[in-house]
């Protein structure tokens, strides 16, 4: 039987309710915390199929994620800025300033801006804005 629109999206970790508020408490691997703060698989901020970015997602605190994730927009929401510019003015590595980057981008907070900039490494980079 096919599922139907009205019917709860499934966690593909547990086969339980991916939209129950508190499903990351019983979820195997505890990937669902991410489904609890990114909705549908498709929009979590990892990259599918990695074992090793998925294990990174899924092994972040809530409060860490919310706190880092607050830094880096207030960064952006202040002044436009690229992820480089961040990770300079933040100190944060690249793989956590993108990943929240990503996770603000996936949930309509912050967008590109248009504008692209050089990093410290002379490469085009998108110039990220709040949204």
């Amino acid at each position: 039987m096919q599922p139907s629109m009205f019917d709860p999206p499934t966690c593909r970790y547990c086969g339980g309710d991916a939209s129950d508020p508190n499903h990351w408490l019983t979820c195997d691997g505890q990937q669902g915390r991410v489904e609890a703060l990114y909705g549908d698989m498709g929009d979590v901020p990892f990259e599918v199929g990695s074992d090793t970015s998925a294990g990174a997602a899924a092994a972040i605190d809530p409060d860490d994620l919310a706190r880092l994730e607050q830094l880096v927009y207030q960064t952006i929401a202040g002044t436009p800025h690229t992820c480089d510019e961040v990770e300079a003015i933040t100190g944060l590595p690249h793989q956590t300033a993108s990943a929240r980057i990503r996770g603000l981008v996936l949930r309509a907070q912050i967008r590109d801006s248009g504008t692209r900039r050089k990093t410290r490494h002379n490469r085009s980079a998108v110039v990220w804005e709040a949204a």
